[in-house]
């Protein structure tokens, strides 16, 4: 079997991974190199799977198997779920269900590595009921590297520096008429770049009247990358989500959002969502909207809440395995399955004049003076470009 593909060394992450949705495709499809990539589609925010620096994707379609091979992978895949699922009880019941249709011989007619990827999405995808869940071909030389080791200094600081490269991941600070300011998020990382860069967004819409944040198709991110953003918008140390121990000793921990400057306290706050919203970019929707703290407008998202990390399989197959549990602390429980469920609901392409109207009415509840006249103008320009 030939190399392929790898997923860089080890930054944690939790990305949306539901097959339904085209911006997860894209995401999973683009990412062929590059530190950033590792944190996209890998790893887990702890005892993550670390692999060898990206190349070029394998072709599983180029890649014969044996029939013991693919019962080898098909076995493996059983035992990790056992092992490592987040919903332990769900894991055991899917790893008895697998290892029943294999004694069957439901993965037999596989020949190539394709084949068997294109049989476990048919097959065991459904069993497992999981948005996250995946399987890959990355080739056994790739799969060998296989690490629970942290991230090197170098592999940090090449991280560091393609985020910063990246702008932080926040790719769009704006005013929109009326001073309502609109900030948009790719991604909330627990990165010093990523922190630089949303402190100087948010210093240059430190005198808005109001703000919007838009997070439609942002695929995720990290627990403490959400509390880096949350903490502009708390005036007091706050919990966030608690996460499941990675197994079963392990214990839980509660992620807390910290007060930041510049601070946009005082200030109403819309965020926009959509189908595509996954993963970190939900918590951080999920988490402002129990908190009372923004209004959420747009779509119900995509529903991905277990974050985990690729596991190494035999014969240079891996699967994206959640392993672990996020809730939210103030309703104890989290939007995997149903997605997080917008205080306004309007298709994705009208949320933004709908909040940008939302956010100009509640400068006029209070605004006097200038502050009033120029909300009144952002207003009327909305108008106007209705009626056209």
């Amino acid at each position: 079997m030939s190399t392929g593909t790898s997923i860089g060394r080890g930054l944690r992450a939790w990305t949306s991974g539901s097959r339904s949705h085209p911006r997860a495709k894209a995401l999973r499809a683009s990412c062929t190199a590059g530190p950033l990539c590792a944190l996209l589609m890998a790893l887990s925010f702890c005892a993550s799977a670390v692999f060898a620096q990206p190349g070029p994707p394998p072709d599983p379609a180029a890649v014969s198997l044996s029939p013991a091979e693919t019962r080898d992978v098909v076995l493996s895949l059983a035992q990790v779920l056992r092992e490592r699922f987040a919903f332990r009880a769900r894991g055991r019941v899917a790893a008895a269900e697998i290892e029943a249709l294999e004694q069957q011989g439901a993965f037999r007619e596989a020949r190539t590595a394709a084949e068997l990827l294109a049989l476990i999405e048919q097959k065991i995808t459904p069993i497992v009921d999981d948005g996250h869940f995946r399987a890959r071909y990355f080739g056994p030389e790739v799969v060998a590297g296989f690490s629970e080791a942290p991230p090197s200094a170098e592999d940090v600081a090449a991280f560091h520096e393609e985020v910063r490269l990246r702008g932080g991941e926040v790719p769009e600070v704006r005013w929109l008429p009326g001073n309502v300011g609109y900030l948009r998020i790719r991604m909330f990382l627990d990165a010093v770049p990523s922190a630089e860069q949303l402190a100087l967004a948010m210093g240059m819409l430190a005198h808005t009247g109001a703000l919007i944040v838009d997070v439609r198709g942002a695929p995720g991110g990290e627990p403490a990358g959400v509390a880096n953003v949350i903490g502009h918008f708390v005036s007091a140390r706050t919990p966030t989500v608690r996460v499941q121990g990675s197994d079963e000793a392990a214990p839980d921990r509660i992620y807390y959002a910290e007060p930041r400057t510049p601070a946009y306290t005082d200030r109403p706050v819309f965020v926009l969502v959509d189908n595509d919203t996954g993963s970190g970019a939900e918590e951080f929707a999920y988490d402002l909207q129990a908190m009372k703290r923004a209004t959420l407008v747009g779509e119900t998202t995509a529903g991905a809440a277990t974050p985990g990390g690729y596991r190494p399989l035999a014969h240079g197959f891996v699967a994206f395995i959640p392993m672990q549990i996020v809730a939210n602390t103030l309703t104890g429980t989290h939007w995997e399955g149903v997605g997080v469920v917008p205080n306004v609901a309007v298709p994705a392409a009208e949320a933004l004049p709908k909040a940008h109207r939302l956010a100009l009415e509640a400068i006029l509840q209070d605004a006097q003076g200038v502050r009033r006249a120029i909300a009144e103008e952002g207003l009327a320009s909305l108008e106007a470009a209705a009626a056209r």
